[in-house]
């Protein structure tokens, strides 16, 4: 199967999108998830997800979708039926693949995007000496890797197609804008963003005339359509912004409002 050209980069990017660790965890992750940016798109009835082991031993993984919205600047889950992961659980063995179905039960109407969360969920091995009792009184998540997964409706579109490549010119694209804010005396830039696509930001610079000044060199973060977010802009500021945005080839420009 064709992989995808960020696969390599799995193992280096997912430590920024783990949100959970247990005490136990130390270790580096064990798990190699591609792509690190799945969509279904409105031709599509279900996408795939791959997890390989790593690890020197079998590895217990837990799968979900959770719907994902961003209200008041902040991100927000819910448990939903439009996607569902198939299987929800599995158990890969060492060197091993194992293939995760991302069905849509829903089509999205047309013009429309919506946003999800997956959820792999590594769960610890059972101690030998443990008793069933203790091991039921709840599963404690060894690691935990939260992968955004984005459906459109007809004549929406936001990736490259690398089987069947397409004008990154004709993509749907956000609209965005910012401002600088003060709160509680740490500085930050607010996003905001009025398209109908969401807005994955990375290589973020300050542009002030000719000068550019690095915001941040990786991942700044998302913007959901409808939505803003603030993110800490220490340093530097300018008239625009300049921003590495979903699949676009070229920077784009976002000015102040």
């Amino acid at each position: 199967m064709k992989m995808h050209p960020y696969a390599v980069l799995a193992l280096a990017l997912l430590p920024a999108f783990c949100s959970l660790y247990s005490a136990q965890s130390t270790a580096a992750a064990s798990i190699l998830i591609w792509p690190i940016d799945p969509v279904i798109e409105a031709a599509d009835q279900a996408s795939a997800l791959w997890l390989e082991n790593k690890d020197s031993k079998p590895v217990y993984m837990q799968i979900r979708v959770l719907g994902w919205q961003q209200q008041n600047g902040e991100d927000n889950y819910h448990s939903q039926s439009e996607i569902i992961a198939s299987p929800p659980v599995a158990t890969i063995d060492p060197g091993k693949r194992q293939l995760i179905r991302l069905v849509k039960t829903l089509p999205v109407p047309a013009g429309q995007e919506r946003a999800y969360r997956i959820l792999v969920d590594e769960i610890p091995r059972a101690d030998e000496n443990k008793t069933t009792q203790n091991i039921d009184m709840g599963l404690k998540f060894q690691m935990r890797y939260s992968v955004p997964l984005f459906v459109t409706g007809e004549g929406v579109w936001t990736r490259q197609n690398y089987e069947h490549p397409r004008d990154m010119a004709t993509a749907s694209l956000p609209q965005l804008s910012f401002r600088t804010v003060n709160q509680q005396g740490q500085r930050g830039v607010t996003i905001a963003n009025q398209g109908k696509v969401h807005a994955r930001l990375s290589k973020v610079s300050w542009v002030n005339g000719a000068q550019h000044t690095t915001l941040n060199d990786g991942l700044l973060g998302y913007v959901l359509p409808g939505a803003q977010m603030t993110f800490p802009a220490p340093q530097g500021g300018g008239t625009q912004l300049q921003a590495t945005v979903n699949d676009q080839p070229k920077p784009m420009v976002i000015n102040a409002r």
